[in-house]
C-alpha cells in the first residue's frame, strides 16, 4: 500500500436537518504553505482556481453533549470519491469569536471507488461554522492506496 496524503480547504454550508446538520462544501485545488521563523510562523494557502473541485457532502448528527458522529462522502470526479466516518465523536464547540463555532474530527476510510477502491486510512477535520451556517473545513488525510493504483499513476 502506498500513502496519499492531501489537505483540503472545503468552503461551504452546513443547514439543520432534526437533530443535525447537512453540510455541502467544495475544496479547489490548493497547497499549503508554512514558514517557520525568527520571528515565528506564518501560513497561508494558495488556491489554484479555474480547476476541478472536490465536493464534500456529510451528514452530522448530535448528541446533547455537543458531540457528533458523521458519514462524509468526498468526491474528486472521475469516479473517484472517498468514503468517511467518525472514528470516535467528534465536538463542536463555542471559539473566541462569539459569531463561530469551532469543531474537530477524526475520520476513518470506510471505503471508496477510482483509486480509493479499497484504501485505508484517516482524515483530520478542524473547522469553523458561523452563525449564518458558513462553513470553513481545513481536512488533511492520509489515506493508503492500492500497489495497483500507484503503478497507474492514478
Amino acid at each position: 500500500m502506498g500513502l496519499l496524503t492531501y489537505s483540503l480547504a472545503f468552503r461551504g454550508e452546513a443547514t439543520p436537518d432534526g437533530d443535525g446538520l447537512v453540510v455541502r462544501a467544495s475544496a479547489p485545488s490548493c497547497t499549503l504553505e508554512t514558514r517557520v521563523a525568527k520571528d515565528g510562523v506564518s501560513s497561508r494557502q494558495l488556491f489554484d482556481e479555474g480547476v476541478e473541485e472536490a465536493i464534500l457532502e456529510a451528514l452530522l448528527a448530535f448528541r446533547n453533549d455537543g458531540s457528533f458522529t458523521a458519514s462524509t462522502t468526498i468526491d474528486f470526479g472521475h469516479g473517484h470519491r472517498l468514503f468517511i466516518e467518525t472514528l470516535d465523536e467528534g465536538r463542536l464547540d463555542g471559539s473566541a469569536d462569539e459569531n463561530l463555532r469551532h469543531g474537530t474530527a477524526v475520520f476513518r476510510v470506510s471505503g471508496g471507488t477510482g483509486q480509493f477502491r479499497g484504501a485505508t486510512g484517516q482524515v483530520t477535520s478542524n473547522f469553523v461554522l458561523s452563525d449564518t451556517g458558513e462553513l470553513t473545513d481545513n481536512q488533511l488525510g492520509m489515506v493508503f492506496l492500492r500497489p495497483e493504483v500507484l503503478a497507474r499513476g492514478s
